[in-house]
């Protein structure tokens, strides 16, 4: 009885981290670019079970019962790197990564947080939300006033008073002139980068994701950007809450369990204990 509850309670505790995750993955339903994420499971290593000092048969040798399995533990999360679908917004620095690529920020630390980060330290993340917008002094942002990076890692600064287009290359075009008199040049190339593992990726939060010691960073990306779209999140609302209702379910089952091995824990620590 007493493994009974451990098993229930182990089993518990992993439905409680599934469904950390997938109400996690149900809040960004909506957050652009965001990756769903997943949680595996394990069972601890199966234990022989023996059957010890049983006088009811000559020799009172140990007898092999089986094998029984004393719980399941969290094994790893994971990401989900399925390109989600795309969404047209017709916003010229609404920017869209088609394939395999990351942009990347230059973000700055509002505050000291858990993740090592002093308030107003610059490191350089990367993001597959394209929600950017220009300052008034032509500079381009995320909307949270970070800078996006260009190809040679430096900020990417436009002339507001003309036009421009970005193409599926990230090379920003700057229009001059009107009609037939018209003429382009290219004045930027908006940075898209790659990773040899995606498992070196860490979340950071806020939508982006900071390399670790072990990322290796590709030489060149193969994905193509397309502006005036946003890529959605990956999520479906529908398969999430579908895995809530039967992580609801085990819990509830587990739960049970425990209610039913303290009933009988109970009843042979008072009842059979004054015999």
């Amino acid at each position: 009885m007493v493994k009974g509850l451990y098993t229930a309670w182990s089993a518990m505790i992993n439905e409680q981290h599934r469904m950390d995750v997938a109400t996690n993955n149900l809040a960004n339903a909506n957050t652009n670019g965001y990756k769903k994420e997943g949680s595996t499971q394990q069972t601890f290593s199966a234990q022989l079970a023996l059957k010890i000092k049983d006088t009811s048969e000559p020799g009172n040798y140990p007898k092999r019962l089986g094998h029984i399995v004393p719980g399941v533990k969290t094994g790893e999360d994971y990401t989900d790197w399925t390109e989600g679908p795309m969404k047209e917004t017709g916003n010229t620095w609404d920017l869209a990564i088609s394939g395999n690529g990351f942009f990347a920020i230059d973000y700055t630390s509002a505050h000291n947080n858990v993740a090592g980060h002093t308030e107003g330290q610059q490191t350089v993340m990367y993001t597959r939300d394209g929600n950017f917008t220009l300052t008034a002094d032509g500079e381009l942002v995320t909307q949270d006033g970070d800078y996006v990076l260009d190809s040679e890692g430096e900020h990417i600064v436009v002339d507001t008073t003309k036009k421009h287009a970005v193409n599926v290359k990230g090379q920003v075009l700057e229009f001059t002139g009107e009609g037939e008199d018209e003429t382009s040049e290219v004045v930027a190339t908006v940075g898209l980068y790659d990773f040899e593992d995606y498992d070196a990726l860490a979340k950071y939060g806020e939508n982006l994701y900071e390399p670790t010691d072990e990322a290796v960073l590709l030489e060149e990306a193969t994905g193509s950007i397309n502006a005036g779209f946003l890529e959605q999140s990956n999520v479906s609302v529908v398969d999430e809450m579908v895995s809530i209702i039967n992580i609801q379910r085990h819990y509830e089952a587990a739960s049970t369990m425990i209610q039913t091995a303290d009933s009988t824990l109970n009843t042979a620590t008072t009842e059979l204990g004054r015999l």
